[in-house]
């Protein structure tokens, strides 16, 4: 009895002494999370100003290895502490650049306050009302004397969820038949990439191009 006894005994001692290795192993690793958020299981061996030395976890007496501060985001070593390097994940920096690029690309009037009685946001403004009232002119009635022309604007506003600004304008021009001067008035939307699409609101009465009162891309 005594003998079966002290083999049980031995059996739950090597059982425990096992798990303890085990538990030891499952929780001494280091994890190394790279800027492209790849994860290295590592045994961490020094730790300098510009890199960091590291064995692989499942190959300790294997060589060891270097790898750059630069391109570590962050270490979670065994003892629960975790060292965050500040690299960003290389998907967010392309995001991010990618982002930047757009961002630089789009007309200052598309950012920060939108405000008309701002000398540069005005001028702008006027700019792109004759531009388009002359375009709705030259694509819908012909070549036009452009001493005759008068283009007004009014009633404008950015609408930021649609991305667009809208430009209220009225464009006159010669005075054509019963020496009545033609009008015609409507909304030029202008996106961030600079494309302007007309609609049109109305006109003089005086028989008008089908062209400008349908909605088209000046």
């Amino acid at each position: 009895m005594t003998i079966i006894f002290s083999i049980r005994i031995m059996k739950k001692i090597s059982l425990i002494t096992l798990l303890i290795i085990l538990s030891g192993k499952l929780f001494s690793q280091d994890i190394i999370t790279t800027g492209e958020d790849k994860e290295v299981k590592a045994k961490v061996i020094e730790v300098t100003s510009e890199n960091i030395k590291y064995k692989k976890y499942d190959n300790p007496q294997g060589p060891t290895y270097t790898i750059n501060l630069t391109d570590i985001k962050k270490v979670k070593y065994a003892n629960g502490e975790e060292e965050v390097f500040g690299v960003k994940s290389r998907n967010n920096e392309s995001a991010s650049a990618s982002s930047s690029s757009n961002d630089n690309d789009v007309p200052s009037i598309f950012k920060g306050k939108f405000d008309i009685e701002n000398e540069e946001t005005h001028d702008y403004l006027d700019a792109l009302a004759k531009n388009a009232g002359t375009r709705l002119l030259e694509k819908c009635a012909g070549h036009m004397d452009n001493s005759t022309v008068e283009i007004f604007w009014d009633q404008t506003y950015r609408d930021d969820i649609e991305g667009v600004i809208n430009l209220a304008i009225i464009v006159k021009w010669d005075k054509g038949l019963a020496n009545k001067q033609r009008w015609i008035k409507g909304i030029v939307k202008i996106g961030k990439q600079g494309k302007k699409t007309w609609s049109y609101q109305g006109d003089s009465g005086i028989l008008f191009s089908g062209c400008a009162k349908s909605s088209i891309e000046l």
